[in-house]
């Protein structure tokens, strides 16, 4: 039977705190408009001038009276209806305008989106609450007078930020991949488009609510609302306003409805943006496996390994609530080169940004983690900020996101040094000149007035190599760096990190997949699967005695895919096991 899809927000929800506030709140506004349609405990439209005026639990009068002589209590359940009302009211009108223009603005033909994106950029010049106080005074004071004037201003708002967040959609590779295999324009709006851009809408519109509960109270205090007999928060605080100075209590009551209301239309939007995005959304926690503490895991504190640079003692990572790194202990040298392989997904990449300390928000680490004998977990983010780039540096897979595009490459190069070795912009600017010169690429004097897009796939790895090199750390972490390049660039870049390492004395962690690659630039293999070491030994014995059968098949898939057939040779007189 399948799953209510509802089920899935509403249980994320009730584990965030702001969801349980909010809607806690909205819940008590809708319940109060459903009971005032049915039951009020005195008529809220019922005017005694003659009646004392009544402090709260006084004679049935939950919060007493006003001057009038009417039940505050009855009054603000009866005002709820206006509230609630044109709070969607105005969010619909919002979303039924911004929408449609966004796309229009962000997909149309050049000329018509620009004409669009113009006439938002005039309709946001208008205040939302003037444009209601002046359709009021023409049209007369109403609800749907409120709730249009503030639905068109807010729309206008709601289409330039879904324009931004459409163009930003539009961009990615699974939208041009869907749209490569045959998918029309309205397909990949209603697929892609639309629920990728559903939290960001979500948060908007209920900031309108909130401001439209906000507007709505303004325009009756002002005498721009519904007019009488209608009743809303903002017209009990008019009619109550030559009494405050005597009776200050009178006004807590519906000012305090007001508040309330539009702190939980915005902490539910929050909340909701949280629940429906399946990137943001916690996941229900995987069972514990046995033999291993989850709810009060072990923090080891191992004894340093004599001559290790880096030292992991049961690496255990967790990720809303799911063990993506599994007790992984892994000891590296000064100078050695280790690869670290396995399967996507197995832990490779979240294992070496936990040296770094560049694990995502929220993602759980126990164990060790100990660079020169001194523990890196725990540690504060300046203390970590002395260690990257100086004694640990990074070389990522795709070299284009990992250089910043407003930068040009010679700044880029030159920041670790500033930043760590204390020189001066001229100094640093050298160094770089130096360090691109180091790294192969040519014409170095222009290059570093270069911008990042103005080079190849190579060129910008070359640049990533140099920015990671510059401050000669004494480990280098190099994840995936030769995938995204060809194969004549993927040799040079292997020879350049070997290179340049066995020059500068660093020690690598090379991460890949590919057990090809890997053998040109390691001494040791350590394979991970499923978040946990497998098998970790010399590089020969891994390659032609491997103990593992997981190990033995991605020498199986090697050996089939391999066009130099060397690396994977098997020794004169043995056989492959």
């Amino acid at each position: 039977m399948k799953a209510w899809p509802g089920g899935t927000v509403l249980r994320a929800l009730t584990r965030d705190r702001n969801g349980l506030i909010g809607g806690t709140l909205v819940a008590i506004l809708v319940g109060a408009v459903l009971l005032s349609l049915l039951w009020t405990p005195y008529d809220p439209t019922k005017v005694d001038p003659n009646a004392p005026w009544l402090l709260p639990f006084t004679d049935g009068h939950l919060l007493g009276t006003d001057m009038l002589g009417r039940d505050q209590f009855s009054l603000i359940l009866v005002g709820s209806r206006e509230t609630l009302l044109i709070a969607l009211a105005s969010a619909g009108i919002a979303a039924a305008l911004g929408v449609p223009l966004a796309l229009a603005a962000a997909l149309g033909p050049r000329r018509f989106a620009a004409g669009v994106v113009q006439l938002i950029d005039v309709a946001i010049a208008f205040p939302a609450l003037l444009t209601a106080m002046i359709l009021a005074a023409v049209f007369g004071g109403s609800v749907w007078t409120a709730a249009g004037a503030i639905g068109v201003a807010f729309g206008v708002h709601l289409a330039r930020i879904a324009r931004a967040e459409i163009e930003r959609v539009s961009g990615t590779d699974y939208l041009l991949a869907a749209t490569a295999s045959g998918s029309s324009t309205w397909r990949n709006i209603r697929r892609h488009i639309l629920p990728n851009i559903a939290p960001t809408l979500l948060v908007q519109l209920s900031l309108v609510m909130a401001v439209a509960s906000l507007t709505e109270a303004a325009l009756s205090y002002l005498g721009y609302g519904s007019p009488a007999p209608a009743v809303s928060w903002g017209r009990i605080l008019h009619d109550q306003q030559p009494y405050i100075s005597a009776r200050p209590l009178l006004v807590v009551w519906p000012g305090l409805a007001v508040a309330l209301s539009v702190l939980g239309f915005n902490m539910l939007g929050d909340a909701l943006r949280d629940a429906t995005d399946p990137r943001l959304r916690n996941r229900a926690p995987e069972p514990a496996k046995p033999g291993r503490e989850v709810s009060t895991p072990r923090q080891p504190n191992p004894a340093p390994v004599d001559g290790a640079l880096l030292q992991l003692t049961d690496l255990t990572i967790r990720i809303a609530g799911r063990t993506v790194v599994d007790g992984v202990d892994l000891t590296l040298t000064p100078g050695e080169r280790l690869g670290l392989i396995g399967e996507s997904g197995s832990g490779k990449s979240l294992t070496a940004l936990a040296v770094l300390g560049l694990l995502p928000e929220g993602a759980q680490v126990t164990g060790s983690i100990r660079l020169d004998s001194v523990e890196l977990l725990g540690r504060s983010e300046r203390e970590l900020a002395r260690v990257r780039g100086n004694r640990v540096a990074m070389v990522f897979q795709e070299p284009l996101t990992a250089l910043d595009p407003t930068m040009r490459i010679g700044r880029q190069i030159a920041e670790p040094l500033r930043l760590h070795r204390g020189m001066t912009r001229r100094q640093a600017d050298a160094a770089a000149l130096e360090l691109v010169e180091r790294v192969g690429l040519p014409d170095p004097a222009e290059l570093v007035r270069a911008w990042p897009h103005q080079l190849s796939g190579g060129q910008r790895q070359r640049v990533g190599i140099a920015i990671a090199l510059a401050c000669r750390p004494a480990l280098l972490i190099a994840d995936e760096p030769t995938t995204a390049l060809d194969v004549t660039v993927q040799r040079e870049i292997l020879a350049l990190l070997d290179e340049l390492a066995r020059e500068q004395g660093t020690a690598l962690l090379f991460i890949t997949h590919d057990l090809a690659v890997v053998s040109q630039v390691s001494e040791r293999i350590a394979v991970l699967r499923g978040g946990q070491v497998l098998e970790d030994g010399p590089l020969d014995r891994i390659l032609h005695h491997a103990e593992v059968d997981y190990t033995r098949t991605l020498l199986a898939a090697a050996r089939a895919t391999a066009f130099d057939a060397e690396a994977f040779a098997t020794p004169p007189m043995e056989a492959a096991p």
